[in-house]
């Protein structure tokens, strides 16, 4: 059959990697590549069909039916680190199966980070190497890809590819993840990681990812970020031959700065992993780090692999981090990036820490909340604390956690360490602008501003999902905050709104609606002497 005649269906399982998110509002770079694979390959864009696996769940039986008529399905999906989504849910293996089995007449193919640790799946024709981009192409043009020479590619299919943005029914509010490398360039791996089984390796030049930028920008596109690497101060550094690397901030700026020129209407650029290890290490990272923060936009994070604060778990798996300097690197990373932009920390740490690693025992909660009240009385900031648990990868054995101890610990923590740390993070009266109203249930709205790990917000009040509004914090959770809108205007104010406002409660906040005062005197009556207005004034515009 040829190319320009094959009826293809392309499906988002979605992924979810150390080094690469694309569960929405994020999209991985990896469906974008195998997009403008298909299209260079010769298949034209009116030929390919593109779903979200949240789309063909909508109606799962018609799907099939339709699915049953393109000549290829493709599937790209993989979560190899444990989440929780709000923007969709992940493909699961029973559903990759069921596919597999039903579908007669179509050849199905199956990529993603799934491949690098199952390796057949029944009902499949194909089960791609690790970069499906890369078999798909192959397969089609009858050609074999130098390794070497993968760059090269990506760059053109890259750029191809952001056409598929525009198909995506969360766009044009989508975060593009975009890849700096791929895999982890130490020479030994942690232990549990899937990072370990890729054998396809491979640096992005500048000037390539620079083009992407340019091409998703020119189709609507102004949310980035640097998500697809294991550490982004390792970008371009070259490995000698006991192991260390010799960084390279010149690459990290030539980057930064032509990302900024590509997409002039860029709304955010933010990055994910940096190794805490390597900041202390190298003294061309604090160069670095300045680089990011001269460039990026404000509530960036870069995610800290600590992993465990007990010594006995972190040599076990050969972690290269450890608590001393990991702290160094917060307290570095704090003196950096912790200057407020619109309110907002430019760039902070988030501290990973993974429970049911071999070496685990019963005092490493323990040693991982001490090392936590350590960083909270240093009058530190972490942005996000990330407790979770080891996904089995491979024949990685993996500890049984025991889950009342774990739910208790994780509940101390937020206790105690996390609801204050978002108090020193967003304290009350921060503005936080730009946030996008994903949800709504009951009478509370849940919104998060787009970029990388946002914090969740819950508004008082029913808001229509799909538009953007700033908001300003008025409480604080375990893992999120509550924030009124901003400006607070009184005639345009719920019941629910109102009441959110502490000393107010509901008959005060019935008599607002019912005087609807026009000035802070007026109001001052209707609330009462004894409520101190003073401290809130600010809060309250009257037309």
């Amino acid at each position: 059959m040829k190319l320009r005649k094959i009826k293809t269906a392309l499906i988002d399982g979605y992924l979810d990697e150390p080094s690469a998110l694309g569960v929405p509002p994020y999209i991985s770079p990896h469906i974008r590549y195998t997009y403008g694979a298909l299209l260079c390959s010769g298949i034209p864009e009116d030929m390919i069909s593109y779903y979200t696996i949240d789309q063909v769940r909508e109606n799962w039986e018609e799907a099939l039916k339709d699915l049953e008529g393109f000549d290829l399905v493709i599937i790209i999906a993989g979560t190899t680190v444990p989440g929780h989504y709000l923007g969709g849910t992940p493909i699961s293996f029973k559903e990759i199966k069921e596919i597999g089995n039903r579908l007669f007449y179509p050849q199905k193919v199956l990529g993603g980070p799934f491949t690098l640790v199952i390796k057949e799946v029944p009902g499949y024709d194909l089960i791609c190497d690790e970069v499906a981009a890369v078999t798909l192409y192959e397969r089609l043009e009858d050609k074999r890809i130098d390794r070497k020479d993968i760059g090269q590619y990506l760059a053109e299919w890259a750029v191809a590819g952001a056409r598929l943005t525009r198909k995506h029914p969360s766009y044009p509010y989508l975060v593009c993840e975009l890849e700096t490398f791929r895999g982890c360039p130490r020479l030994d791996h942690c232990a549990f990681c899937s990072e370990r089984f890729k054998k396809t390796l491979y640096q992005r030049r500048p000037e390539d990812i620079i083009r992407e930028v340019k091409a998703l920008g020119e189709a609507g596109n102004h949310f980035f970020r640097l998500g697809g690497q294991t550490d982004l101060l390792l970008y371009q550094a070259r490995r000698l031959a006991d192991g260390s690397f010799v960084l390279n901030p010149g690459a990290i700026e030539e980057l930064y700065s032509g990302i900024r020129a590509a997409d002039p209407d860029l709304k955010v650029l933010h990055l994910d992993n940096i190794n805490p290890a390597n900041i202390t290490k190298y003294r061309e990272s604090q160069q670095i780090l300045e680089t990011i923060v001269k460039y990026n936009t404000p509530g960036d994070i870069a995610a800290f692999g600590l992993e465990s604060a007990d010594p006995v778990v972190l040599k076990k798996n050969n972690i290269e981090s450890d608590p001393e300097n990991t702290l160094e690197a917060i307290r570095i990373l704090n003196s950096i990036g912790g200057k407020r932009v619109d309110g907002i920390p430019k760039l902070l740490p988030g501290l990973n820490l993974l429970h049911g690693l071999i070496g685990e025992r019963p005092e490493t909660m323990e040693y991982n909340y001490q090392y936590l009240k350590k960083i909270y009385a240093e009058g530190l900031m972490l942005r996000r604390i990330n407790i979770r648990q080891v996904v089995r990868t491979g024949n990685y054995p993996a500890e049984k956690v025991r889950q009342k101890n774990f739910n208790a610990y994780k509940e101390k923590v937020n206790r105690e360490i996390n609801k204050p740390m978002l108090q020193r993070v967003f304290p009350t009266g921060t503005i936080i602008k730009d946030v996008l109203i994903e949800s709504r249930k009951g009478n509370i709205s849940f919104g998060r501003q787009l970029g990388s790990y946002p914090i969740l917000i819950g508004i008082p009040g029913e808001i229509e999902p799909g538009h953007f509004m700033d908001l300003r914090v008025i409480d604080h959770g375990y893992r999120s905050i509550t924030a009124l809108p901003w400006p607070f205007r009184i005639e345009k104010a719920s019941l629910a709104q109102l009441q959110a406002i502490p000393g107010i409660g509901e008959k005060r906040a019935r008599a607002i609606l019912r005087e609807k005062p026009g000035n802070l005197e007026e109001l001052q009556e209707v609330l009462g002497k004894d409520f101190p207005l003073r401290e809130w004034a600010d809060w309250f515009v009257f037309n």
